[in-house]
């Protein structure tokens, strides 16, 4: 094993490394935030409940929808969390990636993700700065441009994305717990009041396929569950994380999904199987508070209001946080400029991921506002919509490197045919299926021609193909950068973990 005198990056690294102290319950609220359970109710199950109806706009297949998710997930993890027990190395699906399909594709897909997360936290500033207008015109001030307001938000969570994950995730973890007692009650009232049997009642409908846009459906519902991947990027920020880990993966999937899927369940019984998706359709973003008023009245929408904008803020910061994340991770192995890789002496954050990622976030507001004229509901759905395209495909990509690590390595560390095969290929199957899904029906959701879902689709493929013509150029021109591809360290790793991923 080499020296840190042998290595000075290495000693760097080891000196100002990320740091935290963070257990199951702060892991698994930070991954929660990541979808935002009241942004996610007052936003997305609205989509989900339309894009997922029947093809006469009755009854619905939301909750059903979840359960699958839930199903194939749990699949899923039960190769991802076992690969992570014996594979230590942080990075998250980076590393993973790596280790079961090598290091170009590990690194085409993390510089998928890297741009997958800051196009998906990008829905952030634009919804916040709906809401906070919302708010300052209910009191009569004049809220200026809406991009104004945007760009002080993203500001604002790159500074706190700068700070220690310890802040974040007390801050997260605050908020998190309004926001869930919040939708226990929305449920419990909306089943308690709900819609005459005349109206449909709380019926659930089966999947249609037929309709179009089940992908769409799909896309949405998945989203509400990307934030499971935080469970191992932030590695070396947690205390225990052999331990922290699985638990926090089996708890997150198990209790998001069901956590949305009665929250799906109880629109559908307040409003009714046979009305719910054509209410839904005609107040897409107040049909939540549309139900609390209806509840609990007038004076609970004004003080939910000002929670949801928090619940927004604490998504985007959270997602701000995976992105930064993986810009480091390939600023430490040397793939992007080391500056990326550098962490904050006294936060031990990675400072300059995050504020790259607030930059980027800032002129694309200044670029679709300012001098394009777009509105702020265009910034939060449509770049939204392309980066949980990406995201889904590297979760992928995750099942497929997942399968072929299990298999590889069952022997050595005395897997069983249920951890190494079975339950990954069910696994991808759902998530391959998911994928399909969303690149048929993207037309439908993003209001663009097949022309331009094609363009969306070339964009995707060059880029991922410029990544992994880069990951060869270094094999050839610089292969101890390319050595480190994978959060690898030649220097303190064994001869077989490094040559099993050439």
């Amino acid at each position: 094993m080499a020296t840190n005198e042998k290595n000075p990056v290495i000693k760097d690294q080891q000196a100002t490394g990320l740091q935290g102290n963070m257990g199951t319950a702060a892991l698994v609220m930070t991954v929660l935030a990541f979808s935002a359970p009241l942004s996610t109710a007052t936003g997305f199950i609205p989509q989900l409940l339309i894009y997922g109806s029947a093809n006469n706009g009755t009854g619905n297949s939301a909750p059903l929808i979840y359960l699958l998710i839930i199903v194939y997930l749990m699949f899923f993890a039960v190769g991802f969390a076992k690969m992570g027990t014996v594979m230590e190395r942080p990075g998250g699906f980076y590393a993973y990636i790596t280790d079961g399909l090598g290091k170009k594709v590990g690194l085409t897909s993390a510089m998928i993700s890297a741009l997958g997360y800051s196009l998906v936290g990008f829905f952030m500033p634009g919804l916040m700065a709906i809401l906070f207008q919302e708010l300052l015109n209910s009191f009569g001030i004049s809220s200026g441009p809406w991009w104004i307001w945007a760009v002080v938000f993203a500001v604002l969570s790159t500074l706190l994305a700068c700070m220690n994950i310890n802040f974040s995730a007390k801050l997260l973890f605050v908020v998190m717990v309004f926001e869930v007692l919040i939708i226990i009650v929305f449920d419990i009232l909306s089943f308690a009041n709900g819609a005459p049997a005349s109206a449909g009642g709380a019926r659930v409908s089966l999947f249609d396929l037929s309709t179009g846009t089940f992908g769409i459906a799909m896309l949405f519902a998945t989203g509400n569950f990307y934030g499971f991947e935080a469970t191992v990027i932030y590695r070396e920020e947690c205390k225990e994380p052999k331990k922290t880990i699985p638990r926090a993966t089996y708890i997150a999937v198990i209790g998001i999904g069901i956590f949305y899927l009665f929250t799906s369940w109880g629109f559908i019984a307040y409003f009714g199987a046979n009305e719910v998706s054509g209410i839904a359709a005609e107040h897409q973003t107040n049909l939540f508070f549309i139900v609390i008023e209806g509840l609990i009245g007038p004076m609970a929408v004004d003080i939910i209001n000002v929670i949801a904008m928090f619940s927004v803020f604490a998504s985007g910061l959270a997602i701000h946080n995976v992105g930064a994340r993986y810009l480091y991770s390939l600023g430490v192995d040397g793939v992007l400029p080391r500056a990326f890789g550098k962490v904050a002496p006294k936060q031990h954050s990675p400072y300059v991921a995050a504020l790259f990622i607030g930059a980027l976030w800032i002129v694309l507001v200044i670029i679709l506002g300012a001098f394009a004229g777009n509105t702020a509901e265009y910034t939060f759905t449509r770049p939204n919509v392309i980066g949980n395209l990406f995201v889904t495909i590297i979760l992928c990509v995750v099942a497929c490197a997942v399968l072929a690590y299990m298999r590889k390595n069952a022997d050595k560390y005395g897997f069983n045919i249920f951890q190494t095969t079975i339950a990954p290929i069910l696994g991808l199957c759902g998530i391959g299926f998911t994928v399909v899904m969303c690149v048929m029906n993207l037309t439908a959701f993003l209001g663009t021609s097949v022309s331009g879902v094609l363009a969306i689709l070339v964009f995707t493929v060059v880029y991922a193909g410029g990544s992994y013509v880069y990951a060869g150029w270094l094999k050839k021109n610089k292969p101890d950068i390319y050595a480190r591809i994978g959060r690898m360290d030649p220097d303190i790793m064994d001869v077989d973990e490094m040559e099993k991923t050439k």
